[in-house]
C-alpha cells in the first residue's frame, strides 16, 4: 500500500549524525558514517539491507518476541525514519536457525537485515539517512541476479547437428550413456571436414580420469549445492544422484526454494521475449547435469562425477536463487542459499550467476569485497569456513566456492566482476573446442582457471551458428509442462556461457573428493583449491591472431595470461590426489626428463633398471619406440595428444625403488605446463 511520503528535508532534525553531501558508493564512508555498498543506479526500489551492530542486533529480536511480526526496530533515530519511509517489513536476511544460531552469531550473521518500505521513497537519500545513525555499521542495496548464459537452452532433438554428428562412436565410449558421443568438452576426438578447428584435448579430460574414479565409492556422500535455477529432482538423468534432506519436517526434499521463499522448487514456470522466445528454468539442470547426470543408465548423457550405473557418490543440492516467477521476489536468496548449504553439508558451492553486465567494476567494488563490507561476502566467507566441518568422513575441512566469470569479456574487455573476482573464490572462464576463449568470456588477472563453455560460433565462417560447438548436458523433461521450443521429451539440450564451464570445474573438484575420500586422503579448502588449480594445461600457446564472431572480432593475444592458470584437467587433479607424478611433455617434440627429482641422489648418479609402459598406452600417446634412460636422463616422443602410466624401476645408493608415473601429452609453458 502505497503511502504519502513526506519531504526528506524532514528527516534533518533526526539526531543521526552530519548531512553527508553525496552518495558514499562502492564501500567508501567517511568517519562518522557507515559503509554503504554498491550504489542506487541498478538497485532494487524499496528495498535495503542493513548491518547493525551487536547490541541493536539484540534489542530487535527482543521486540520481535513481544510484538510478532516486525516494522521497526527499538532504536528511536532509525524508526522515525522508517515511519517516514514506509517501511512495511524488517527480518534477518539469515534466519534464525537453533542448530547453527551459536555460528552465525560467530560469523556475524545475526546483525544483517533485510528492509521492505515504499517503493516511492528516494533510494539513495533513504540510504544516506539510514547510514547516519550509529548504531548502523553497514548499508547494502539490493540487485537482481541473472544467469550467466547465453540464449535459452537448444533441446537436442531441434539443434542443428554437423554431419559428423550423425556418425556414431558408441562402441569407444566408456559408458552406455547414448549422447556422451556428443559430450565433446568430457573427450574432445579433434578435426572434422565441418570443423576443421576443432582441436584434439580441448576437453577436462574425463575419460583418462574415469580410468581412477568414476564418482562411486566416497565414504560419504560428495554434495554440490547448485545455487541457480531450480534443478528438476524427478528427471530421469538426475534423479538418482540427487541430495535427499534427512530433516523431512523441513519440506525441502533436494533442496530449498529461495527465491519466493515458498520452499518447493518450482521449475514450471517460464517467460517469454521478443530476442528469445519462450525460455524456461533449464538452466539449473544443464548445470547439474554436467557435473552429475547419472551415468551408465542408458539414458541421456553423462556427468563427470555421474558414478558408474543407478548413482553415485556426489549428490546435487538445488539451491533455487532464480526463476521465472515475479512474485515474492527474495533478493537475499543467495545469500540464504550459502549458509543454508553448509549448514546441510554441502561442501563445493556452484555459481553460474552474477549482475547486470552495466554494473561491471561499479556498484559492486573491489573495496568493499576487500575490505569485508557487505552480506553476500559474509554468506561467501561463512560457506568456505564451516562447509563439512560437521563431517568426521569429509574428505574436506571448509568448502568450495565456484564462480562463472561472466558473459561481457567481447564487450567489456579485461574488467573485474564481481562476486568472480572476490579472491577466495575460484572464478571460471570459458573456452571453445580449439583451446581460444569463447568469443564472450569474460576474463583477466583476477580469472583463476578455464574450462570448456562452448562457442556456437566457432565455424570456419565465425558467423554460422552450430549447436552442437555448445555444451550438451540436461535440460527439463516434465511430462506436465507445454512446452513451446520443440522439445520431445529427451531431457537434453545444448546451452553455452561461462555458466556452462563453471560446472565442469565444480564437476571435476567433486569426481577429486570422491577419490580423495575412496584412497582416504583429507585436505583443508585451501590445499584442496591449490591442487584443482595447479592441475591446470597450458592454453597460452593457441592465444594468438584473431577470433571472429557475429559481432566482430577478437584479439586472442588480449588474453594472454588472463585465462586462469589453464585449463581444468580431471585426470591430472586425480593424479595430484593420489600423489602420482605426472610427466608432461608437449606432443611432436622429443622431451628430456631428469629423474633425479623424482628418486633422489645426485644428478647423474641414478642407475634405471626397468621401463615398463603398456602397448594400449603407447599407442594412445602415439609412441613409436619407448623412451630411451641414459644417466639418469629419460628422453621420449609423444606424437599423439593423450596420456597413459608408467612404471620406472631405479637404484640408487644400492636401493632400488619402483616408481608409477603419468605420462601426459599436451600442450605446456616453458615451465612444463604448471602455470
Amino acid at each position: 500500500m502505497k503511502k504519502t511520503l513526506l519531504l526528506f528535508s524532514a528527516l534533518a532534525l533526526f539526531a543521526c549524525a552530519n548531512d553527508p553531501t553525496e552518495e558514499a558508493s562502492g564501500g567508501v564512508s567517511s568517519s562518522n558514517q557507515a559503509v554503504i555498498v554498491g550504489s542506487s543506479e541498478h538497485a532494487v526500489v524499496g528495498r535495503i539491507n542493513l548491518k547493525v551492530t551487536p547490541e541493536i542486533a539484540d534489542a530487535i529480536e527482543a521486540v520481535a518476541k513481544t510484538r510478532g511480526p516486525q516494522t521497526r526496530t527499538g532504536v528511536d533515530d532509525i524508526d522515525l525514519i522508517f515511519n517516514e519511509i514506509g517501511v512495511e517489513h524488517l527480518e534477518r536476511i539469515f534466519p534464525y536457525s537453533e542448530r547453527y544460531e551459536e555460528r552465525h552469531r560467530q560469523y556475524g550473521l545475526h546483525q544483517w537485515y533485510t528492509v521492505s518500505f515504499d517503493t516511492e521513497a528516494q533510494l539513495a537519500e533513504v540510504a544516506q539517512r539510514l547510514s547516519l545513525c550509529p548504531e548502523v555499521s553497514v548499508v547494502e542495496y539490493n540487485y537482481r541476479t541473472r544467469a550467466l548464459k547465453e540464449g535459452p537452452a537448444v533441446p537436442f532433438n531441434k539443434a542443428e547437428l554437423a554431419p559428423e554428428a550423425a556418425q556414431t562412436r558408441v562402441s569407444m565410449m566408456p559408458m552406455n550413456d547414448p549422447k556422451l558421443e556428443h559430450q565433446w568438452h568430457y573427450d574432445n576426438t579433434g578435426p572434422t571436414t565441418t570443423f576443421p578447428k576443432k582441436s584434439k584435448g580441448a576437453d577436462v579430460n574425463v575419460f583418462d580420469a574415469w580410468n581412477l574414479c568414476t564418482g562411486d565409492g566416497a565414504a560419504t556422500d560428495i554434495i554440490v549445492a547448485v545455487i541457480d535455477e531450480p534443478v528438476q529432482y524427478t528427471h530421469p538423468d538426475l534423479e538418482a544422484n540427487m541430495w535427499t534432506n534427512p530433516n523431512t519436517s523441513e519440506n525441502a526434499p533436494h533442496g530449498y526454494n529461495f527465491w519466493n521463499q515458498s520452499g518447493e522448487l518450482d521449475w514450471k514456470s517460464s517467460s517469454y521475449s521478443p530476442q528469445y522466445g519462450y525460455e524456461y528454468s533449464d538452466h539449473g539442470s544443464h548445470v547439474a547435469g554436467t557435473i552429475a547426470a547419472v551415468n551408465n543408465n542408458g539414458i541421456g548423457v553423462c556427468g563427470i562425477a555421474g558414478g558408474s550405473g543407478n548413482g553415485g557418490s556426489v549428490k546435487i543440492m538445488s539451491c533455487q536463487t532464480m526463476g521465472h516467477s515475479n512474485t515474492n521476489i527474495n533478493y537475499n536468496a543467495p545469500q540464504q542459499a550459502f549458509t543454508w548449504a553448509a549448514d546441510h553439508g554441502a561442501v563445493i558451492a556452484q555459481n553460474s550467476w552474477g549482475y547486470s553486465d552495466s554494473m561491471t567494476g561499479g556498484e559492486l567494488s573491489e573495496g568493499a569485497w576487500n575490505a569485508g563490507y557487505g552480506s553476500l561476502r559474509s554468506a561467501i566467507t561463512y560457506f568456505i569456513s564451516t562447509a563439512g566441518t560437521d563431517n568426521p568422513n569429509s574428505p574436506i575441512s571448509g568448502g568450495l566456492v565456484i564462480f562463472a566469470a561472466g558473459n561481457s569479456g567481447d564487450v567489456n574487455g579485461d574488467v573485474k566482476t564481481w562476486p568472480a573476482a572476490y579472491a577466495p573464490v575460484i572464478a571460471v572462464s570459458s573456452m571453445s573446442w580449439d583451446f581460444c576463449p569463447a568469443y564472450y568470456t569474460n576474463y583477466g588477472t583476477w580469472s583463476d582457471i578455464t574450462a570448456p563453455g562452448g562457442d556456437a560460433y566457432d565455424a570456419p565462417s565465425g558467423g554460422r551458428y552450430y549447436a552442437d560447438a555448445q555444451v550438451l548436458s540436461t535440460i527439463l523433461q516434465d511430462a506436465s509442462m507445454n512446452f513451446q521450443d520443440g522439445r520431445t521429451g529427451d531431457g537434453t539440450g545444448y546451452m553455452q556461457g561461462t555458466s556452462m564451464a563453471c560446472p565442469h570445474v565444480s564437476g571435476v573438484a567433486a569426481l577429486g573428493l570422491v577419490y580423495a575420500s575412496k584412497i582416504g586422503k583429507k585436505f583443508t579448502a585451501e590445499e584442496y583449491t591449490a591442487l584443482l588449480l595447479s592441475s591446470t594445461n597450458d592454453i597460452n600457446p593457441y592465444l594468438t591472431g584473431v577470433k571472429s564472431h557475429p559481432a566482430g572480432n577478437i584479439t586472442l593475444s588480449d588474453y594472454q595470461y588472463k585465462m586462469g592458470r589453464g585449463y581444468v584437467d580431471a585426470y591430472k587433479l586425480l593424479l595430484a590426489i593420489k600423489g602420482t607424478p605426472v610427466l608432461q611433455v608437449a606432443p611432436g617434440v622429443e622431451t628430456s626428463v631428469d629423474l633425479v627429482r623424482y628418486f633422489g641422489g645426485p644428478s647423474g648418479r641414478l642407475t634405471v633398471s626397468g621401463l615398463e609402459i603398456s602397448s594400449t598406452d603407447r599407442q594412445k600417446l602415439g609412441m613409436t619406440s619407448l623412451p630411451t634412460v641414459a644417466n639418469g636422463i629419460m628422453k621420449l616422443t609423444c606424437q599423439n595428444v593423450g596420456s597413459g602410466m608408467c612404471t620406472i624401476t631405479a637404484t640408487m645408493g644400492g636401493m632400488t625403488v619402483k616408481r608409477e608415473f603419468a605420462i601426459l601429452s599436451r600442450e605446456m609453458a616453458d615451465n612444463g605446463g604448471w602455470l
